[in-house]
């Protein structure tokens, strides 16, 4: 017979069967709760309306004024038509390279790059001194928008031709990038045509 065990005494149940927990033979399935009765109703309320002050709050911060965007001013078409400067800095071409994206987007060809960078091209600028930017996105939808830039000097002539309404802009940028020779930043289309 081992120590302190008396045989005639007749054996406890174990301690986790007596408080009826999970995993004992006493657990029948119900999880008493910490809270009376009485203060139950009050705390699930409580709890309730801990979670919906957030999230009305969040509400308050929605409603508002829609913001507007403001129209684009499409540049008007000049008397005459502006002419390329060969040998010209980026200022001085500015306006032939918005000539000839304000004459692109009045046509009827997609808006795509090969289309804009020949149009660019018909002007006089030099091919290998462009970027423009791909036709369609990395899971194969229509781009938005096509980005073409020329590169002269330190500067860039960079232009924008909107799908949708056929807008555009074009604008002198300083060049950026490590060596002040890049005016897309980004992956951009190869010029192979």
């Amino acid at each position: 017979m081992s120590e302190g065990i008396d045989p005639s005494r007749p054996a406890r149940p174990a301690r986790a069967a007596r408080r009826g927990l999970p995993g004992s033979a006493a657990y029948t399935g119900q999880v008493r709760s910490a809270l009376p009765s009485s203060r139950r109703p009050r705390a699930a309320a409580l709890l309730s309306l801990c979670i919906a002050l957030p999230l009305l709050a969040g509400c308050s911060l929605l409603a508002g004024p829609t913001p507007q965007t403001p129209p684009r001013e499409t540049p008007k078409s000049p008397e005459t038509a502006p002419q390329f400067v060969p040998g010209g800095t980026a200022e001085q071409n500015l306006p032939a390279f918005t000539e000839a994206l304000r004459v692109f987007s009045a046509s009827q060809q997609p808006v795509t790059g090969a289309p804009v960078v020949d149009a660019v091209a018909a002007v006089g600028f030099d091919k290998t001194a462009m970027q423009v930017s791909f036709d369609e996105t990395k899971t194969g939808l229509a781009a938005d928008s096509i980005y073409v830039s020329v590169r002269i000097g330190a500067d860039c002539l960079v232009g924008q031709v909107v799908a949708e309404d056929r807008s555009f802009v074009a604008k002198q940028l300083p060049a950026v990038g490590p060596g002040g020779d890049i005016c897309l930043i980004g992956n951009t289309r190869p010029i192979d045509w």
